[in-house]
């Protein structure tokens, strides 16, 4: 399984060493190799540093998925914060370094960029993924706050969104606070009963360890720490976190019951899916009282790549849900830290607030967006799941990309 963790794919980020460039092989020169080589041609421009972190079949790859998006590459001119690479149908930001050995030592690639995109082509490519797509994009008025559908596709239909959950979360702990019931420097002490697995860091704290509620907060939201998140569901309590979640989610559990249940208990993940409520009541308790440092190699499941009862046990939500969910936290600054860096620059919005969550077969992507001060704001979410095989997440980036791009010319 890969990590509980937004996964941006297009911040195709590679690097390793200082940025040093050498005047003996010039970055235009660089990217007309990238873009003309085999896999066997490719190697030998890297350092192998690059190349022990990102093989030259991987560096192939990411040149296909440009290819496919955007055309064949044509030229690249030199911008103010790097290059501009241009292909037959569009554009796509770069940034490289070459190193004195006349190797490039770092490369990174920003979102296609296609001339001419619309909504329209862009609802074309996502109906063309394999598996479950759900899509919302909302335009909300500049003084009512009022919502209308700008662009959706199923947008009513819940399905899994993996750790985006945590923006329900994170709504009943903003609420707690502005109640006056908690505050954000309140201290929260780890307790190791509700460690969980990573994705995160707090995993690896010692137990009795004090941080505060903004702390704990921050780290579920910015970097989908698992450890973090099941404190504050504790904390709040299950039948007040409860009332946050939309119908859809019929059943409520944690981060660590879940992966428990999915990943380490199939047997009773079953059984689960089958049991009335007091059955799945007392699984869970089971769940409950089995510590996470109790379970040898459990990071064996993040090398798990197919889908596990992703149409059973999940947090299944509308993507319109979502929107209405962020919206709802456009005020809360710790939605800000994390816009998913690669697919969105926060430099270039306002307000840039995001969640999202990903496990093999399921990936979302969750925004509040506000290109100004007097601007309206938009929301989008885009889901997919597919419970035979990974998704397509390549494909899925590049429309979300083009979405984003879109909402920005707006």
């Amino acid at each position: 399984m890969k990590k509980l963790i937004l996964t941006v794919f297009f911040a195709l980020f590679i690097t390793l060493t200082a940025w040093a460039d050498n005047a003996d092989l010039s970055p235009q020169e660089a990217y007309g190799r990238i873009f003309s080589s085999t896999e066997n041609q490719v190697a030998q421009y890297f350092a192998p540093e690059f190349l022990k972190a990102i093989p030259a079949e991987k560096i192939i790859e990411i040149t296909k998925i440009y290819n496919q998006a955007l055309g064949a590459y044509k030229s690249v001119r030199h911008t103010d914060d790097g290059y501009r690479l241009e292909f037959e149908k569009g554009e796509a930001a770069s940034r490289i370094s070459i190193n004195a050995d006349n190797k490039i030592a770092s490369l990174w690639f920003g979102a296609p960029e296609l001339v001419n995109d619309n909504l329209e082509a862009v609802k074309k490519a996502f109906a063309e993924l394999p598996g479950k797509v759900s899509v919302c994009l909302l335009h909300h008025d500049s003084t009512t706050g009022i919502a209308s559908e700008t662009f959706v596709i199923n947008q009513l239909t819940p399905l899994g969104c993996g750790s985006a959950f945590k923006l329900y979360l994170l709504k009943a702990l903003d609420e707690s606070v502005k109640s006056g019931k908690r505050n954000w420097t309140d201290i929260v002490e780890l307790r190791e009963e509700w460690k969980s697995f990573p994705s995160g860091v707090l995993q690896d704290w010692p137990a009795g360890s004090k941080h505060t509620l903004e702390t704990v907060a921050g780290l579920m939201i910015s970097i989908s720490d698992n450890t973090a998140t099941d404190h504050i569901y504790n904390i709040l309590g299950s039948e007040t976190v409860r009332a946050y979640f939309p119908a859809s989610c019929v059943d409520l559990y944690n981060t660590s019951q879940l992966l428990k249940l999915k990943f380490f208990f199939p047997a009773r993940a079953k059984e689960f899916v089958k049991a009335d409520t007091e059955g799945k009541k007392a699984i869970i308790k089971e769940m409950d009282a089995v510590k996470t440092s109790e379970i040898a190699s459990y990071s064996a499941i993040y090398e798990i790549d197919n889908p596990i009862l992703v149409e059973e046990i999940e947090w299944f939500v509308s993507t319109r849900n979502l929107c209405d969910t962020i919206y709802s936290l456009r005020d809360n600054h710790l939605l800000r830290i994390n816009p998913a860096t690669g697919l969105v620059n926060k430099q270039d919005w306002n307000i840039a607030g995001f969640k999202g969550g990903s496990e093999p077969g399921v990936l979302n992507y969750t925004w509040v967006l506000q290109k100004t001060p007097t601007s309206p704001f938009y929301t989008l979410s885009c889901s997919i799941n597919d419970p035979v095989k990974p998704v397509d997440d390549n494909n899925f980036n590049i429309a979300v990309a083009r979405m984003l791009k879109l909402i920005e010319a707006l």
